[in-house]
């Protein structure tokens, strides 16, 4: 009788985690950049020459409103902290010819370029090199490859002819704001959020904005979520940009992380 209960416990506790009723059954994890804006990050948007793209309107629009999200949320999640940043922007006649040195105010850099077959739609990269002049560099691609197979059928299997065709069109406006969404994450300081083991694809649909993989040409708008939210505030404190930061910024960050303080990166 024993052995029965034993094996009927078992049994209930392997359910449960299939049902997804343990919060950690997914090892959801985060992990950060290591660096952080010290005040608050001052962002110049570099449009393309208006003279060969026709969308720029609609590059400024979502552009401005992923940027607009992290402060409206990040500032609802704190009840008001200090998550300003400083927009300026700057079209091809202005910086075709320039370089980041001319720009020394600006902590994030927003660029847009033409993109690569089976290339990631976004970049961010970043110099902390120097004390007194850091920034990222975030490229936001403004053409994907749309794959399609095509299969001509013959009189038998074997005169069938399959192609594999590649055809670039612009990234439509929801996907720009995605990945505009996601890279400027990035720029924030926050690098992944990982899920690992069994990714169910409701799981993966609904996941944060900072998850490393995003479908373009299919209508989805992506936002912001509450999980990357608290990640930003574990980089930055409740106050916001230009206050006493935390004690550490953790490299890596469990789920169980963003609820309560685990004492050193390491132990994250």
């Amino acid at each position: 009788m024993r052995l029965l209960y034993i094996w009927l416990v078992v049994w209930v506790i392997v359910a449960f985690a299939f049902l997804g009723l343990f919060s950690n059954a997914y090892g959801d994890y985060y992990k950060t950049i290591g660096v952080y804006h010290k005040d608050n990050p001052s962002v110049c948007i570099m449009y393309p020459d208006e003279q060969e793209y026709s969308n720029i309107i609609m590059l400024q629009e979502q552009t401005l409103s992923a940027i607009n999200e992290w402060e409206f949320r990040a500032t609802n999640s704190t009840g008001g902290g200090n998550w300003n940043a400083t927009i300026t922007e700057h079209y091809w006649s202005e910086h075709g010819d320039k370089n980041t040195d001319d720009y020394p105010d600006c902590t994030i850099f927003i660029n847009y370029v033409e993109g690569k077959e089976d290339g990631s739609l976004g970049r961010t990269s970043w110099d902390f090199s120097s004390s007194v002049r850091y920034y990222y560099w975030i490229e936001i691609d403004l053409y994907a490859s749309e794959r399609s197979l095509n299969i001509t059928l013959g009189d038998d299997m074997k005169d069938a002819v399959i192609t594999d065709e590649v055809e670039w069109k612009f990234i439509p406006a929801n996907d720009v704001r995605n990945v505009v969404l996601h890279e400027y994450g990035h720029g924030l300081g926050i690098e992944h959020y990982y899920v690992t083991g069994d990714c169910r694809e409701i799981e993966c649909y609904y996941s944060p904005i900072m998850f490393g993989s995003i479908d373009v040409f299919e209508g989805t708008e992506k936002s912001i979520t509450e999980k990357d939210i608290k990640m930003l505030i574990r980089i930055y404190g409740e106050d916001g940009y230009g206050f006493p930061q935390p004690k550490y910024i953790p490299r890596v960050c469990q789920e169980q992380c963003l609820d309560m303080d685990c004492g050193n990166s390491r132990m994250c």
